[in-house]
C-alpha cells in the first residue's frame, strides 16, 4: 500500500480491512458527507487565500524582519493555504479508501481475485491515474494565481512527481518479491529434482 503524507500505510492496511467488514452502502454513507465537507472547506480556504492577502497587501507584521515572513499578506496567504491542504488530505484519505473499494469490486467484477499483490499493483496503477488527472486539472487554477501561480504550480507538480516516484517504487517493490517467490519455488523444485537425480545415480552404482 502506498505512504502518503499524513497517512500511514498500518492506518491504510486497517482501512482496507475493515472494509471488508462493512457494506459498500456503509462506506458511502460514512465517506461520502466527510468528502464533500472536507472538499467545500478546503475550497472556502482556497477562496480565503486568494481574496484575503489583497486586503493587507503593503501591510508588514512588526518585530519579524524576515522576508517573506514579515509580509502580512504572504502569512495569510500561507496559512489559509494550509489549511486548505490539510482539509484536503483529509478528503484525500477518503476518496482513497472508497477508490480501493471500487478497485476491489472492479477486479472481482473481470475475475481477478487470486493475488493480492495484482490487486496492489492495479490499486497503484489507479493512483497513477488518478494523480495525473488532479494535477492536470489544478494545473490551470494554481497557473492563473496572482503573484503565486509559479510557485504553486511548482508545489503540485514537485507533490504529483513525489507521488508518482513512490507509486512506481510500490509497483516495482510488489513485482520484485513476487518474482522472489517464484524464483525460490523454481530454485526449490530445481534442488529436489537434482537431489533425486543423485539418489537414483547412486542406486544405479
Amino acid at each position: 500500500m502506498l505512504r502518503l503524507p499524513g497517512l500511514p500505510v498500518e492506518w491504510l492496511r486497517f482501512q482496507v480491512v475493515s472494509m471488508g467488514q462493512r457494506s459498500i452502502g456503509d462506506e458511502l454513507r460514512d465517506r461520502l458527507p466527510r468528502i464533500v465537507v472536507n472538499l467545500i472547506t478546503a475550497l472556502l480556504f482556497w477562496f480565503v487565500s486568494m481574496v484575503a492577502p489583497r486586503f493587507v497587501v503593503g501591510m508588514s507584521v512588526p518585530g519579524v524582519n524576515i522576508p517573506p515572513y514579515n509580509d502580512a499578506s504572504w502569512l495569510i496567504w500561507a496559512t489559509s493555504t494550509l489549511m486548505g491542504l490539510i482539509f484536503l488530505i483529509k478528503a484525500l484519505s477518503d476518496i482513497i479508501v472508497l477508490v480501493d473499494l471500487g478497485t476491489e469490486i472492479t477486479l472481482r467484477r473481470l475475475g481477478i481475485e487470486e493475488s493480492r499483490p495484482l490487486k496492489r499493483v492495479a490499486r497503484d496503477i489507479v493512483y497513477i491515474l488518478l494523480t495525473i488527472l488532479i494535477a492536470a486539472a489544478a494545473m490551470p487554477f494554481a497557473s492563473s494565481v496572482p503573484q503565486f501561480g509559479s510557485i504553486l504550480s511548482t508545489i503540485i507538480s514537485v507533490i504529483a512527481l513525489g507521488i508518482f516516484l513512490l507509486l512506481i517504487y510500490d509497483i516495482g517493490r510488489i513485482l520484485y518479491r513476487v518474482l522472489e517467490d517464484k524464483t525460490r519455488v523454481f530454485a526449490n523444485w530445481l534442488a529436489s529434482f537434482a537431489e533425486k537425480v543423485g539418489e537414483v545415480e547412486e542406486d544405479d552404482e
